[in-house]
């Protein structure tokens, strides 16, 4: 016997060997697979207490004697690092030389026996090692070999334990997704574990390529793509991180939630996998551009299988098209209306597949329980849980299923932040009704109607405010601004306007400035006016008493506080218009300090408000395609106001509410209780009813 020693510490050794027992028998067979086998093959003998030695052979190559000293004495010299490609024009997997050492993953005495060809001849030799001294190498005298072949096969004892990961059919769960795109390269190579063929053309449904944007590293860009193979008898749900030939590295080690029930192995091939795994960073997490690598794999994961739920769903779909019940008649016109057509059909189908008695059911109960599915969607997705908790009662894993699903392909949050911007265009839609129809702004009454209907909706002012006093005295102005600016100051006399009266205020609106300190503090004042009042001389006198109040009050003076105050209705009279003439102030300021305090007064319009707050929305507004229509709006407004609109609200002469009996006649059309979202525009008609 001979003996080489690796020229590294025993403890580096170790730790290499200490890796899963599929991870030390995937090392194995790649190594045949690098030495141009054709044909792998795992045993397993069988003793008292279960297996007790692992073999793995094969038909490769071998390792010709006079390379072994020099090939199996250093750590990281194998002679793949100076080789991109087998004799048989193969890519190669493993470079770093550190297959042979996990091995002792599996057990304690390991075997070698090599055959090789050299000049014509045959020759075989073995290799001893053990796991207490895993750096050393004891080797046999060469001698030319009986058989007429070669390969290396690794006989492996004293097992750690009997492994039932690798075996049976766990063998092919566990080990076929690292092996399938090598498999399916190269049709001619045979892998057999414990009897069976790890073979990925017979249970592979589908196979897909995507490419993902490019990721730079140290100033290198790398491209990458994701291979994504569908089961359809492994239940597997991985990522892996490969070199860019498709070689497994290490696994993604964290769960990839929103793909459904699908089986599959995903494939994230890169040259920066590559790069990171030479120095141990690939699943460390640590640096930003495997970060962003992982993420676009991830998103684009999803993705792919929300997509193929909805063409799995085809089928269904279409025959509930046939029988009538699929609450949509016409195709999507936009993108939100597509999202929520998704969402719908992903759902519904789910739905159906986990209600064992929904194909049993009669049409109309079907239908119902479809419509009401897209009623809630459109109404608010978040309304779905309870739909599928407390109705259609699904399991809770496939509540937890849907809820992640729905959330990870963000099609909800376009949902939802679709219908706020529709909701709000319809909003000011209803508005301009109320402030400019002739019959609706004489009958308007300010503090009762306008006021209140205003109040739900300071959104009108500006995203940026929120609701601190609303309709009280200056006194609770003031008290509410040294809440928000933590002053222990004591208001226990009210604050009173310049001539000695009590002034009440609309509404105070306040935010904080995020500049330079945590303290500052924006008001918003605004004293609202019914559209048939004209802002004239008495009406500014109103609100710039309210405003120097909080000017004159030395309780405040030193706070560093911006304050704003707006009168605000229809129109102005010729004083207001001189008030407004001032060329040292910008358009709508008749007053401005910043001395004493941080104070500007304005005077606006209903319809410059309106207008501000629509183009505010204007880009959401057009990618959503979204057109306003009187009628929708009238019957938003009135829905959702009712006690503060009553008797205000007419569609082409007719009060809104009269539209109850067509809301009636669309319940009864088909004899299923259950209006859907093509009735939505009558339902909500008749909240005053």
């Amino acid at each position: 016997m001979h003996t080489c020693k690796v020229e590294l510490k025993k403890d580096h050794l170790s730790k290499i060997s200490k890796t899963a027992p599929a991870q030390a028998l995937v090392e194995l067979i790649w190594n045949s697979l690098d030495a141009d086998s054709n044909n792998v093959k795992v045993s397993y003998r069988q003793g008292p207490l279960g297996i007790d030695q692992i073999t793995v052979k094969d038909d490769g190559t071998g390792i010709v004697y006079d390379d072994l000293e020099s090939l199996f004495g250093f750590l990281g010299g194998s002679w793949k690092a100076f080789s991109t490609l087998t004799s048989k024009g193969r890519v190669i997997h493993g470079k770093e030389g550190q297959g042979r050492f996990k091995v002792f993953a599996l057990g304690r005495a390991v075997t070698w026996k090599v055959a090789f060809k050299d000049g014509g001849k045959y020759f075989e030799y073995q290799i001893q090692s053990f796991a207490e001294e895993p750096n050393k190498f004891n080797f046999t005298d060469i001698k030319e070999s009986k058989n007429i072949k070669t390969g290396v096969t690794v006989v492996i004892d004293n097992l750690h334990s009997t492994f039932p990961s690798i075996m049976g059919e766990n063998a092919k769960h566990n080990l076929l997704p690292t092996f399938a795109l090598y498999l399916t390269n190269y049709k001619n190579i045979h892998i057999i574990i414990d009897n069976l063929k790890l073979d990925p053309s017979e249970i592979i449904i589908r196979k897909h390529s995507i490419p993902l944007k490019e990721v730079s590293y140290k100033n290198t860009i790398h491209k990458s793509f994701l291979d994504i193979i569908e089961w359809s008898e492994i239940n597997n749900r991985e990522l892996f991180y490969c070199d860019e030939n498709g070689f497994t590295l290490e696994k993604y080690n964290h769960q990839i939630r929103g793909t459904g029930d699908f089986s599959y192995s995903a494939y994230l091939k890169s040259t920066l996998n590559t790069e990171l795994h030479k120095i141990g960073l690939l699943t460390l997490a640590g640096d930003q551009s495997i970060i962003k690598l992982s993420g676009n794999a991830v998103d684009e994961i999803k993705k792919y299988f929300f997509d193929r739920s909805i063409e799995e769903s085809k089928t269904v779909l279409q025959k509930w098209k046939e029988d009538q019940i699929y609450p949509y008649i016409n195709e999507p016109e936009n993108a939100v209306e597509t999202a929520e057509r998704k969402v719908f059909d992903i759902v519904a189908i789910n739905v159906k597949s986990h209600l064992p008695d929904f194909d049993s059911t009669d049409q109309k109960t079907k239908a119902f329980h479809l419509r009401m599915l897209r009623q809630a969607i459109e109404k608010s997705p978040e309304e779905l849980q309870t739909i599928v908790n407390e109705v259609l009662q699904l399991p809770k894993k496939k509540q937890e299923q849907l809820a992640e699903l729905l959330q990870e392909v963000s099609l909800t949050s376009i949902i939802s932040a679709s219908r706020l911007v529709t909701d709000r265009l319809k909003f000011l839609s209803g508005l301009e009704h109320l402030l400019f129809d002739e019959n609706s702004k004489k009958n308007l009454k300010e503090r009762s109607q306008l006021h209140r209907i205003l109040a739900e909706n300071t959104w009108v002012f500006g995203d940026a405010f929120s609701l601190s006093v609303d309709d009280q005295s200056l006194t609770e102005v003031l008290k509410k601004h040294a809440h928000h600016s933590n002053v222990a100051a004591v208001i226990n006399s009210p604050v009173k306007r310049i001539d000695g009266r009590v002034g009440i205020v609309d509404l105070m609106l306040s935010r904080s400035i995020p500049r330079n300190h945590s303290n500052e503090l924006e008001h918003l004042v605004v004293e609202l006016k019914a559209p048939k009042v004209v802002i004239g001389e008495s009406e500014i006198q109103q609100i710039k008493s309210y405003a120097f109040a909080v000017a004159t009050d030395e309780r405040f003076r030193s706070l560093d506080t911006r304050w704003h105050f707006w009168i605000i209705s229809n129109d102005f009279d010729d004083y207001a218009e001189l008030e407004l003439d001032q060329s040292n102030y910008q358009d709508g300021v008749i007053y401005k300090a910043n001395k004493k305090i941080n104070l500007t007064i304005w005077v606006k319009t209903w319809s410059q408000l309106i207008q501000e707050a629509k183009h505010r929305l204007e880009f959401i507004k057009e990618k959503l395609n979204y057109n306003i229509d009187k009628t929708e709006s009238l019957n938003y407004l009135k829905e959702t106001y009712s006690k503060f609109t009553k008797g205000l609200l007419e569609v082409d002469g007719v009060e809104t509410s009269d539209n109850k009996e067509k809301a009636q006649q669309f319940h009864s059309a088909d004899g299923v209780n259950c209006g859907g979202a093509d009735a939505a525009n009558y339902v909500g008609a008749t909240s005053d009813e």
